[in-house]
């Protein structure tokens, strides 16, 4: 997605920079490079350097990364020794290059951050563009975007003095590839947009193909699948069967990606796997860990944990040892819905903080200041940029008022002088009149230039205000994702589970030996409300499995469902005369997540038996309705004649901790869970109450199962 100064055009300035020390071999790469090689044995200096540089250079082509950084640290310490500025600023550029290379991302931006400092004070602007960008990119494979960002527009200026609008056009992608991974898309298709505008305006089909794959991942992002395949397809088709191995590997992920969003996951299955096999041909450890996470999504969505846990494991290990910090977030989340999915709540945990942490310190509430600021300091530059054009337009006609002033003032004396011959005095007239024609013109055009910078300064403020809003939402979105339930969740699993498990064995020891009456009795007291709080705990789990399920797709018997709920009601002891009624429709063709059907089916019977009416001269009972509108749609209703819900409380009845009874052993969880998993199926629930007065609660929910946004991340 990115485009390295090695592999794009700036290859080519690259190309020209060693042509100036060093001869050109025309002959194929092996060949170069042992000629390179033995040219070391007799050379001395500077011709040294130079061999070495140009021998580093096309071993990073051949990608034997590691002997060219053997022979690009030779270069650089030579030239540092004869104190050539020029010459160590090459040797940081192949040696940077080399580091990155090898995934040795720190040392790469150290080695950077030298070069950008000696090309600042030597005024090296063609080494200085490049290395401003490379920096970028290796902030960006850490997931450090605030750098990235300020090291692409400080690329994005130099780039725009020198005017070439190839190089002009990469720094944009690359820009855009930072708000990509931000996630802000709309912003991250503008950039793209931009940086394709100026390659087809400069004829320049180099990385046009990874440019299109480019757009096509943002759309993909903005939910418009079909424009993503078109860009996708386009791109490879530009390269044809010249398309390198790296053009391949993202092609095919983007292919992939796009499908898994049009919910076709065999084909989109087919093209992880084909990437996957291409990026370990070329050991790009990055694509790897992609293909890995989405091969472990599509596993996941069709419960194949096996297989999904195999995929994460060795993502993990990928983009924990490369420093791919934005892949590891995406791997513990995943990580995190897999042991949820098949009830670890305990591994599911780990994970899930071990997500919030990494994710807080990367794409925390600094980083959005940070970005924000980076953002605005740019475009306020442009800003007093078309400012200053404008004060020098300003300037440059009222000299030229002054200029007419004088030559108005001058005709004015020669009419004074020749006033008295007629034909003078007409001449001179329609020399005035002419001068105030000139002024009148030159007005004209000074207000003409006047309104189309006052255009253009309103069009950047405007810009400006929508780049500020668009970051605060960000910022307030990024607040939500920190959010208080799922972090509440896991902390108290975490910090109470444990603690508690132990309480309840030493209540059950304590019973066993404890033989005074008293003693037993607060003991037993003890033991049971910690059995509640185990309860509470386990529907809080259930509150985050629920956010973060990945909603399944599968025929639903609802007859078997109640079944099960009934037998655990059974189990857990039904009142004395409790009679549970059912109808439930035959034939019903359904298909939805089984795991939240039950949730809700099962919160609900169990919130009837509860809450019974336990007087003698009631028959206490609940009535389970479940019929198929059209064959599509299911109606659920559960009636009982229990002890009801209080006028005052029927618009809170559905919050979280909201107990309609002193009954409640949940805390009152379980119609927030009810209403949770509803939602979560794209349907509705409400209380309502039957003309004998009997409380309902009554549920739809739809055949088609709402669409899920997709998170991507590449």
């Amino acid at each position: 997605m990115y485009q390295f100064f090695l592999n794009s055009s700036s290859r080519n300035i690259l190309v020209l920079q060693l042509m100036l020390f060093s001869c050109t071999f025309c002959y194929a790469q092996n060949d170069v490079i042992d000629s390179l090689r033995t040219l070391l044995n007799n050379k001395t200096g500077n011709d040294r350097f130079d061999a070495l540089y140009e021998l580093s250079f096309n071993l990073i082509l051949k990608d034997d990364n590691g002997s060219a950084l053997k022979y690009a640290d030779d270069a650089y310490k030579l030239a540092e020794m004869s104190g050539d500025s020029l010459r160590m600023v090459k040797g940081v550029l192949v040696k940077g290059s080399a580091l990155r290379r090898l995934e040795r991302i720190d040392e790469s931006i150290d080695i950077y951050k030298l070069g950008i400092r000696v090309s600042n004070q030597n005024g090296y602007k063609n080494e200085l563009k490049i290395l401003l960008n490379s920096i970028a990119i290796a902030y960006s494979l850490k997931a450090d975007y605030d750098n990235a960002l300020e090291y692409h527009f400080q690329s994005l200026i130099v780039r725009e003095r020198i005017g070439n609008k190839s190089e002009i056009s990469i720094t944009l992608n690359n820009i855009g590839f930072v708000y990509f991974k931000l996630r802000n898309y709309e912003k991250a298709r503008e950039y793209f947009s931009r940086a394709l505008s100026l390659r087809k305006e400069a004829s320049d089909t180099y990385d046009l193909d990874r440019l299109l794959i480019n757009l096509g991942m943002t759309n993909v992002h903005l939910g418009n699948f079909d424009d993503a395949l078109n860009y996708i397809n386009e791109g490879l088709k530009t390269c044809g069967e010249s398309c390198s191995d790296d053009v391949i590997v993202e092609g095919k992920f983007g292919l992939g990606v796009s499908y898994y969003g049009l919910d076709k996951l065999a084909d989109a299955a087919l093209y992880f796997k084909n990437s996957l096999e291409v990026s370990k041909k070329t050991n790009n450890k990055r694509f790897q860990a992609e293909n890995l996470v989405y091969l472990a999504k599509i596993s996941i969505a069709k419960q194949d944990n096996d297989t999904a846990k195999a995929f994460l494991n060795e993502a993990e290990t990928l983009a924990d040892s490369s420093g791919y910090n934005q892949l590891l977030i995406d791997t513990y989340k995943q990580f995190s819905i897999l042991y949820t999915q098949v009830k670890d709540f305990e591994s599911a945990s780990v994970y899930q903080n071990k997500y919030i942490a990494l994710k807080d310190s990367l794409i925390g509430e600094e980083l959005v200041k940070n970005v924000a600021k980076i953002q605005t300091n740019f475009e306020e530059r442009e800003n007093i940029a078309t400012i200053k054009l404008k004060e020098e337009a300003l300037v440059r006609q009222r000299n030229l008022n002054i200029s007419i002033g004088v030559i108005a003032v001058l005709a004015g004396l020669l009419g004074f002088v020749l006033y008295r011959s007629n034909a003078v005095t007409r001449k001179v007239n329609s020399a005035l009149s002419d001068a105030k024609g000139i002024i009148e013109i030159q007005n004209l055009r000074l207000q003409n230039i006047n309104r189309e910078l006052d255009g253009k300064v309103k069009e950047k403020t405007v810009n400006l205000e929508k780049a500020v809003e668009d970051l605060d939402k960000a910022n307030k979105s990024l607040s939500q994702v920190n959010g208080e339930l799922d972090n509440f969740i896991y902390k108290t699993s975490h910090d109470i589970r444990g603690p508690l498990a132990s309480l309840k064995g030493i209540c059950s020891v304590a019973l066993l030996d404890v033989k005074d009456p008293l003693a037993l009795d607060y003991l037993n007291k003890l033991d049971l409300s910690s059995g509640r709080l185990n309860v509470i705990l386990t529907r809080l789990l259930i509150v985050n499995q629920i956010n973060n399920a990945v909603v399944g797709k599968e025929p639903i018997d609802f007859n078997a469902i109640v079944d099960d709920v009934i037998l655990l009601e059974k189990k857990r002891g039904l009142p004395l005369k409790f009679e549970i009624k059912r109808d439930i429709q035959k034939d019903i063709l359904f298909q939805s997540d089984k795991d939240l059907v039950r949730i809700i089916l099962e919160n609900l019977i169990d919130n009837a038996i509860k809450f019974h009416n336990d007087s003698d001269r009631v028959n206490p009972f609940v009535q389970i309705r479940i019929s198929s509108e059209g064959g599509k749609d299911i109606f659920i209703s559960v009636v009982d004649n229990g002890i009801g819900i209080a006028e005052a409380k029927p618009d809170k009845i559905f919050q979280m901790f909201s107990r309609a009874s002193e009954r409640s052993g949940t805390g009152g969880i379980g119609l927030y869970l009810t209403k949770l998993a509803t939602e979560k199926l794209g349907g509705a629930i409400q209380l309502q109450y039957t003309p004998e007065g009997y409380t309902e609660f009554y549920v739809s929910l739809p055949s088609k199962l709402p669409e899920l946004p997709v998170v991507i991340e590449s």
